[in-house]
C-alpha cells in the first residue's frame, strides 16, 4: 500500500486450516461503510481467513457503534484505528492466543492476523487528510509513511517497492496503480502462497474533504506485468553473480 492518495494492491490467496494448510482464492480487501463512520475505510487483511472474518464481524456489529457512543460522534480513520482496530484485535489475541491456550494447558491456536487500514481524518480537527496504518498482530497500530506491506510476501514486496517507488509520497495515483501491480506480480513469482486475481482500490480526498473509494477494474490494470518482473529478476540474478565474481 502506498500512502499518498492511498492505493491498495492485493493478490488474493487465502490459507485455511483443515488439518493441513489449504489454499483458496478469496477476497482480503474490504471497504467498510457504517452509519457511525464519517467516511468509508479500506482494510486489507493478512493471516488466517477466520480471524479476518471475526475482526470484520465484530467491528461492524459492535466495535464501531460502541466507540462512536463513547466519544459521542462519528469516527474518522484515527478513531477507527485507535478505538476499534486496536481494541478488537487485542480482544481476539486474548481470547484465541492467551485464554484458550491457558484453558487447554498448551498452545492450541495459531493466531495470525495483521491489517493495513486507510481512510480520512475529520475536517473538524484541522485539514482533512488521508492516513494509513499497519495493525500488528498484537493489536498495536503503526502510522505508515510511504508504503506498508503485510503477509508472507511482505519481504519480497518491500524489496520490489524499494526499487519501484523510491519516492512514494511523490507518486501519482495512476503511476502507483501500475507500480503496485508490478510489485504484486514479482511477489507472486517468489512466494508460492501468493496467487489469484489482483485487486486494487484507490482512495481519493477532494478539496472539500469528501472521501471517494474506487475499485480498479481488471481491464485498467497493466498487462504483462509478470513477464516484465520475470525479466527484472533474471537481470538481478545476473548482476548478483557479477558482484560475486
Amino acid at each position: 500500500m502506498l500512502q499518498r492518495r492511498h492505493r491498495y494492491g492485493l493478490r488474493q490467496f487465502a490459507t485455511f486450516s483443515r488439518g493441513a494448510p489449504v489454499s483458496r482464492f478469496t477476497n482480503k480487501l474490504f471497504i467498510i461503510e457504517h452509519k457511525d463512520l464519517l467516511a468509508p475505510v479500506a482494510v486489507v487483511g493478512a493471516g488466517m481467513t477466520a480471524f479476518i472474518d471475526k475482526f470484520l464481524d465484530r467491528a461492524k456489529r459492535e466495535g464501531i457503534g460502541i466507540a462512536a457512543a463513547e466519544i459521542k460522534r462519528k469516527l474518522d480513520v484515527v478513531d477507527f484505528v485507535e478505538r476499534v482496530c486496536e481494541t478488537v484485535v487485542t480482544l481476539l489475541v486474548k481470547e484465541y492466543a492467551i485464554d484458550r491456550n491457558r484453558f487447554f494447558g498448551g498452545p492450541v491456536s495459531d493466531f495470525s492476523l495483521s491489517m493495513l487500514v486507510a481512510g480520512a481524518t475529520s475536517a473538524d480537527h484541522g485539514p482533512a487528510e488521508l492516513r494509513s496504518y499497519n495493525i500488528h498482530s498484537v493489536g498495536l497500530a503503526e502510522f505508515i509513511d510511504g508504503y506498508g506491506t503485510i503477509g508472507s510476501g511482505a519481504p519480497y514486496a518491500e524489496l520490489f517497492l524499494h526499487g519501484l517507488v523510491p519516492e512514494p509520497n511523490k507518486t501519482s495515483v495512476k503511476d502507483a496503480i501500475g507500480l503496485v501491480c508490478h510489485a504484486i506480480k514479482g511477489v507472486e513469482i517468489m512466494d508460492p502462497n501468493v496467487g489469484g486475481d489482483t485487486r486494487v482500490c484507490a482512495l481519493k480526498l477532494d478539496d472539500k474533504g469528501k472521501l471517494s473509494v474506487t475499485r480498479q477494474s481488471e481491464k485498467g490494470l497493466p498487462k504483462g506485468a509478470k513477464d516484465r518482473m520475470e525479466g527484472v529478476l533474471k537481470k538481478m540474478s545476473t548482476d548478483m553473480r557479477k558482484v560475486v565474481k
